[in-house]
């Protein structure tokens, strides 16, 4: 078992004051296309951009794009709610079970 009485315990947290500057300019609506730069990820950029809209009460949807670059998209605050019925709602969820099912089958 660890000594958790030795455990070192840092926060480290990005600085992210360039991206929310970046993100105030902009409104709902607009797409952007981010060209990375060398040694940068996808990944960590999204993550990164996505906390800092968290931060600034935005929220951003993302984009297909390629390996060099990220898209999202501005969108509202508040996520749509779609008022289907009990019927309905069961039998997306059959459909999803149908599709996870298959393609785990054609991973096999």
């Amino acid at each position: 078992m660890p000594d958790f009485a030795r455990a070192e315990i840092t926060t480290t947290t990005e600085d992210l004051t360039s991206y929310k500057n970046f993100l105030r300019k902009l409104e709902i609506g607009q797409v952007v296309t981010l060209p990375l730069e060398e040694g940068e990820t996808t990944r960590k950029v999204m993550r990164a951009l996505n906390a800092a809209a968290q931060e600034c009460e935005m929220r951003i949807s993302r984009l297909p794009s390629d390996e060099r670059s990220v898209r999202f998209k501005v969108v509202p605050q508040q996520k749509r709610s779609v008022n289907i019925s009990p019927e309905a709602r069961q039998a997306r969820i059959e459909k999803a079970r149908a599709t996870r099912a298959a393609k785990k089958a054609a991973a096999a």
